[in-house]
């Protein structure tokens, strides 16, 4: 697997989930690197590059901020990935991604409905992962 282009992904799951309710929270911006960071040190893999996660994810959320992107889009760009790469999705990335989205959703106010939904269909489409 590339891992550059996963954490890329990762930015593009941040940004629909920070998205979700139509506006992204200074709080949710403000802490999407340090929740990839943290995820992907806990990971405990040494496929994993903390620098180059955070660095890939930011970039992506950045470019979809600036060109106003839907959580839609950003969501379905997402799972696009997902289905191209099955075979990667064990539990650990699963795992990963849930973790990450929840954190993300909860740094600003709590989780409000339209992160939720986002974030259950999330755990179908992951859970659908043989």
């Amino acid at each position: 697997m590339d891992y550059s282009v996963f954490y890329t992904e990762l930015g593009r799951l941040s940004y629909a989930i920070a998205r979700a309710d139509g506006i992204v929270q200074t709080e949710e911006v403000d802490k999407i690197c340090e929740f990839i960071g943290q995820e992907i040190e806990s990971t405990g893999s040494e496929d994993h590059n903390r620098r180059e996660a955070v660095f890939g994810a930011a970039t992506e959320f950045n470019k979809l901020r600036k060109n106003n992107a839907s959580a839609r889009e950003a969501f379905t760009g997402f799972t696009g990935y997902v289905d191209l790469n099955l075979q990667a999705f064990d539990l650990r990335m699963k795992n990963l991604c849930i973790r990450i989205a929840m954190r993300i959703a909860s740094a600003s106010e709590g989780v409000n409905e339209t992160e939720s939904a986002l974030i259950s269909k999330l755990k179908k489409k992951l859970d659908a992962i043989n």
